[in-house]
């Protein structure tokens, strides 16, 4: 996890204890998530200036949906006619349609005196140069009420406060100006970039915790999937699952049947229905699913890889095994994690395996041990990053049935400070 990134929640009292207060931050996000009135200023502003409402608009990046802020505009006395408005953007460098950069995750809109949002996008005649936005044009009026509403996906961060300049002008002459300052944050991710776990209890009901992206409180209240899972004497996922309902995961009966789940993209019911993959999968005594293969391990410590052959529907997901080698038997849990796979021996010392291409036969590199003292864990399971969008982290249930989790370091070993994430977690006889 990453303890240095701010992350913002909805709730208006949380985000004041997360952003500093300068400028009002915190108590701006409220006033400014919706189109409603704007609030009052304290002071009637000065004829031919602009007044930015509430300070400077905080926008965190991720799911939260659209700021709004409102920028009033005293105009002199006696103007008339059609006024034009735009703000130019001080610290902003333009990129053309082909090289948007971070400003293609911005999508703006804007109205004027409480009419209908329309698109107003950066502009720039050319790159290097500071882009701007046009707002719509409207009569002149001793006040006019302009409302620039953006939304940040994620990568829409900076980190550092976005300024400019808004002019009101007509006829070419210039009749009010003023400062307008956005500062872009973290958000939540949106859905399909975090991560979610499963769990099954012992009446066979399947639990879905979809990931926050908060290092303290990295998961959701559960949501059933549903029942019947108790069927299953393995189950594993094909590369981690994300909130939006994406990821696939196989499942064996206890007749040896191997059945495959694809992700249905609805985080409400995250699985279609079954596909038979076939039967004899009795003679492995243990399966894990990366997102290029299954690796199944037979009764003589053999391991095998089953490379996924990307067929849709999955009626047949996996090619031909390939051998990887033998010895295997010397590992009490086995789950991947990313590309790779972690393996716990007898002795309690946990391994890494780190993903190697191009030969199925050879799908890792040498292991490298991570440490010892992994006997004192229930389970295991690799996840993607509960955190935002990188390595995937190592979740591990102890005897007594805390959850912790290992922040992912890409490949190296995980790192070795965990955080305690969770009590109770003993219900469960799989993790996923």
């Amino acid at each position: 996890m990453r303890p240095t990134r701010t992350f913002l929640v909805a709730a208006s009292a949380l985000l004041a204890a997360l952003i500093p207060p300068a400028a009002g931050a915190a108590q701006a996000l409220a006033a400014h998530r919706t189109a409603g009135t704007p609030g009052p200023v304290a002071a009637a502003p000065e004829p031919g200036t602009v007044v930015q409402r509430d300070g400077t608009s905080v926008v965190p990046a991720g799911e939260e949906g659209p700021v709004t802020s409102y920028l009033l505009a005293t105009l002199p006395s006696g103007a008339t006619g059609q006024v034009s408005a735009r703000i130019d953007w001080a610290n902003l460098e333009w990129w053309n349609s082909e090289r948007p950069g971070w400003l293609s995750y911005l999508t703006w809109s804007c109205s004027v005196n409480g009419g209908a949002f329309t698109p107003c996008p950066l502009n720039g005649p050319h790159d290097g140069e500071h882009p701007y936005t046009q707002l719509p044009t409207t009569t002149a009026a001793p006040t006019i009420t302009y409302a620039v509403r953006v939304d940040a996906a994620t990568y829409g961060s900076v980190g550092v406060p976005t300024w400019g300049t808004v002019s009101v002008t007509a006829a070419g002459e210039k009749l009010a100006d003023g400062p307008v300052e956005f500062q872009f944050v973290d958000g939540t991710p949106e859905a399909y970039r975090r991560t979610a776990l499963h769990a099954r209890d012992r009446s066979g009901v399947l639990w879905q915790y979809e990931g926050t992206s908060k290092a303290q409180a990295p998961f959701k209240p559960r949501t059933r999937v549903g029942g019947g899972w108790g069927v299953y004497t393995a189950l594993t996922k094909l590369g981690p699952s994300t909130a939006d309902g994406g990821g696939d995961l196989v499942a064996r009966d206890g007749a040896g049947t191997l059945w495959y789940y694809s992700g249905s993209g609805d985080p409400a019911a995250p699985y279609r229905p079954r596909v038979r993959v076939g039967g004899g999968w009795n003679a492995f005594t243990s399966l894990a699913g990366t997102p290029t293969g299954l690796l199944a391990r037979d009764r003589a410590g053999v391991l095998w890889h089953y490379a996924r052959s990307r067929q849709d529907p999955p009626a047949a997901p996996f090619k031909a095994p390939v051998r990887v080698g033998g010895g295997w038997s010397a590992y009490t849990a086995m789950t991947a994690l990313g590309d790779g796979l972690v393996a716990r021996d007898r002795s309690g010392v946990l391994w890494l395996y780190r993903p190697k291409r191009g030969n199925p036969a050879v799908p890792f590199a040498p292991r490298v041990r991570v440490g010892g003292g992994w006997n004192v864990y229930s389970g295991l399971v690799g996840t993607g990053d509960l955190e935002r969008l990188g390595p995937p982290d190592l979740v591990a249930r102890d005897r007594d049935g805390y959850l912790w989790t290992y922040e992912g370091t890409y490949y190296a070993p995980p790192g070795p400070n965990r955080k305690r994430v969770g009590w109770g977690w003993n219900i469960y006889d799989a993790l996923l």
